[in-house]
């Protein structure tokens, strides 16, 4: 016997009403939120003020600070990043993948095959986007390596993301995806010592604290060195060269993932904009860059746009972007095309999520 449930019209109104209702978050709640938020910062503010003296202090004695000369010594640059999106089916996890490098001057791109990642949902979503984070890391290097084979002339490689990995890399994603990024940064890196290109990870979000370990200063804070350095370094100031793997190595006495890259790997951090909001990015080097350290840096900071980050790493970000509004465009086509044949449910997406 089949069954139709009456609604009231009464309260068919009413939800009508509210359906027309404008989208937004209830005021009051928002006070609240915004009570909460500018109390606990200022509070963490002022807790970090009583306290970054001393470190900055120690930070200055430890460490040579060195002055940035503008230059452009790299004539033909390619930035290179890789993005991805989830597309939120309610079948199963779904996420693309893509790279791209883009090369001045002449604003050539090259881009490899975008990739799909499909899980079943008996994985669970820390899991996923783990795999995600570094099938997207492989791909940047895998298309990085098949730019220097196939147009290889090129003087230097700005890769947006780090060199230098931490421990927790050793147990992200799955085995097979950790050792394509390992040996995908291998093979990188022994194309650019056999062609003469120069190669860097350029790291915009630094929350690392490779430095603070690094000079003994782990017991004395909890900030990062990017915040730290924020306070120590001058715009057009670096610090010295470090080795991210011995920092592991003294505080951990272990950098399992670190020891799987051919190429030893050291960093600097510079700051690259005056604005005081923006903290200093990170430079990855491997170690047969070492000699040219002057020569990047200076070229990082001549080219610095968009809060201190080289022009060709933001136009490589721009371009490589996968935005959660054109996944939802891909989305509302993909509805029309598949709903006369198999029926509309079985595309079904995540309430919430295409709007």
């Amino acid at each position: 016997m089949s069954h139709r449930t009456q609604i009231k019209k009464v309260n068919n109104c009413l939800i009508s009403g509210s359906l027309r209702e404008r989208k937004t978050t209830y005021p009051r709640l928002c006070l609240a939120l915004r009570n909460l938020i500018l109390d606990e910062v200022s509070k963490d503010v002022h807790e970090d003020l009583l306290k970054l003296p001393e470190v900055v202090s120690m930070v200055k004695e430890k460490l040579t600070l060195h002055p940035v000369d503008r230059k452009t010594p790299f004539g033909r640059v390619a930035g290179a990043d890789a993005g991805s999106q989830r597309v939120p089916l309610a079948s199963r996890w779904f996420a693309v993948i893509a790279a791209l490098i883009y090369q001045l001057p002449n604003a050539e791109r090259y881009f490899t095959d975008p990739e799909i990642i499909k899980l079943p949902y008996s994985f669970s979503s820390e899991k996923f986007h783990e795999i995600v984070s570094v099938r997207r890391e492989a791909k940047l290097f895998e298309t990085s390596a098949e730019f220097v084979m196939n147009h290889g002339n090129v003087d230097l490689i700005l890769v947006d993301g780090p060199l230098a990995f931490g421990n927790w890399w050793t147990n992200k994603g799955e085995n097979r995806d950790r050792f394509a990024l390992t040996s995908s940064i291998n093979l990188l890196l022994s194309l650019c010592t056999m062609e003469d290109v120069a190669v860097a990870g350029v790291v915009k979000r630094a929350t690392a604290r490779y430095l603070i370990h690094y000079l003994g200063l782990q017991q004395r804070t909890s900030l990062s060195d990017a915040f730290v350095l924020l306070q120590t370094l001058k715009p057009g100031e670096r610090t010295d060269v470090f080795s991210p793997r011995e920092a592991l190595i003294r505080t951990v006495r272990a950098a399992p993932f670190m020891d799987l890259i051919d190429h030893p790997i050291y960093s600097f951090y510079m700051r690259s904009s005056s604005n005081h909001l923006v903290p200093p990015v990170r430079i990855d080097i491997p170690g047969f860059m070492l000699d040219r350290v002057d020569d990047l840096a200076g070229y990082c900071y001549s080219t610095a746009v968009h809060d201190g980050i080289p022009l060709p790493v933001v136009k490589a970000d721009e371009e490589v972007r996968v935005t959660k509004r054109f996944v939802n465009e891909v989305y509302s086509e993909l509805i029309p095309r598949l709903e006369s044949r198999f029926g509309s449910s079985l595309t079904a997406g995540i309430w919430g999520e295409f709007q």
